[in-house]
């Protein structure tokens, strides 16, 4: 199996003999069980709870293979915690060391999920470090509506050292800030090509005024900055279905690959910017429309008169006198949403346990803090949402104890921690 087929294996809606010849082409000694082992499951929330198979890694540690079909009102976003509670218990430390988890619900996508319940990993040691502490999970969504190049690549490379594998490799496939970092560093590359084009065109250059050719390179990168922005932006948007919905439709039904499929329809791809991506900014993202509606000379019949949202909060609402001014290469856009397209935007923030490998909201800040100028000068910084939940969660365990712990109890303030940090209320029912 190349890379190609295995992308396309894991772009394919979940089936058990698809996932059986994925894990044992990228996993070592794996084993299949005969007969998958069904667990007892008294929870209304999951259909069917079956281990199908162990991962033997070249440490010794051993992974199950579960497999979980989930009930169709079940909503994965919003009940993970609760999902991943009922396969954490089995993460025992000495028969299993780590699971690797497929929730699905027969749908188009599905979940692939490495759970380990020591939440520190120590590199000296190559091990984790044992650890009273939530189950730290790390997810792939997989599937139709993914395009799962990123898992590919990942999963391609575990299969090319099978015999070096070991637990650390495992969760370095599932690493996020590996993925953000990769992100960021092509989209910089996207950057510098987008505000060169137009720094090195006289004309355009032109319609930045400054007193000289250093602070007109400021304007340009920041109208840049703002242009790339405004289109990851709305990769979140489309992800969320609120681009090209149907006008009979509800908002979440709109199209996935929404700017993919409005620039390779747009006739004039010359103009793509000054006039298709205008008018979207412009004209629609930033006016209140009847209906919502989107249209557009130039386009495709299924994407116009479609319903795009009003946003009123400020990004599009300047530059349009240099937007409508300027064009670029139609390959530009091209390689920059082909450049988009390779990666899963995910809406669904994680917070410290729960890791989605995807690019999520939090990029913004991460682009907006590393394209800033001089923003040690201006005191400008994004804040990691592991120090906000942190410093959230400790004022809000603070003020409880304040208001419910008068006495200073220690079986109070800790069933507060659990409750606030934990979201474990089994210890604060008595709290008056």
């Amino acid at each position: 199996m190349d890379k190609r087929e295995l992308q396309k294996l894991l772009s394919q809606p979940y089936k058990q003999d698809n996932w059986k010849e994925i894990v044992q082409f990228v996993f070592p000694n794996v084993s299949i069980l005969s007969t998958p082992k069904e667990f007892p499951i008294s929870n209304d929330k999951i259909r069917k709870f079956s281990q199908i198979g162990n991962v033997r890694l070249n440490d010794g540690k051993t992974l199950a293979l579960f497999e979980l079909l989930l009930a169709d009102s079940v909503n994965l976003q919003r009940n993970r915690v609760e999902l991943n509670n009922e396969i954490s218990k089995y993460i025992d430390q000495e028969q299993i060391h780590g699971v690797l988890s497929v929730f699905e619900q027969g749908g188009d996508d599905y979940r692939f999920t490495f759970s380990a319940k020591s939440t520190e990993f120590d590199v000296e040691e190559s091990d984790f470090v044992q650890k009273k502490t939530d189950t730290k999970r790390y997810t792939y969504v997989l599937g139709k509506n993914e395009s799962c190049k990123t898992p590919a690549d990942r999963f391609y490379a575990l299969s090319e050292s099978k015999d070096k594998v070991e637990i650390q490799d495992i969760q370095h496939a599932f690493s996020v800030e590996r993925l953000s970092k990769e992100f960021f560093e092509r989209y910089k590359k996207q950057f510098d090509k987008f505000w060169n084009f137009i720094a090195q065109d006289e004309n355009l250059n032109k319609l930045f005024h400054a007193n000289n050719q250093e602070k007109r390179e400021l304007k340009i990168r920041d109208f840049t900055k703002k242009l790339l922005g405004r289109i990851v932006f709305l990769h979140f948007l489309q992800k969320k279905g609120w681009m090209g919905c149907p006008n009979k439709d509800s908002w979440g039904a709109g199209d996935k690959q929404f700017m993919y499929n409005l620039f390779n329809s747009y006739s004039e791809k010359k103009h793509f910017h000054s006039i298709c991506l205008a008018e979207l900014f412009f004209s629609t993202l930033n006016r209140r429309r009847e209906n919502d509606l989107f249209s557009l000379d130039g386009v495709s019949e299924s994407i116009n008169n479609t319903k795009i949202p009003y946003l009123n909060g400020g990004l599009f609402d300047s530059d349009e006198i240099e937007s409508r001014k300027i064009d670029f290469p139609p390959e530009y856009f091209e390689e920059l949403l082909d450049f988009f397209g390779q990666y899963n935007f995910t809406i669904d923030e994680n917070d410290p346990n729960d890791h989605e490998v995807g690019i999520d909201p939090e990029m913004l800040g991460h682009i907006f803090e590393n394209l800033l100028e001089d923003n040690k000068d201006k005191g400008a910084f994004y804040t990691p949402k592991v120090i906000v939940q942190y410093m959230c969660q400790e004022s809000l365990v603070q003020y409880l104890n304040h208001r419910i712990n008068k006495d200073g109890l220690d079986e109070i303030d800790t069933a507060i921690s659990e409750l606030v940090t934990n979201r474990a209320a089994e210890g604060s029912s008595d709290l008056d």
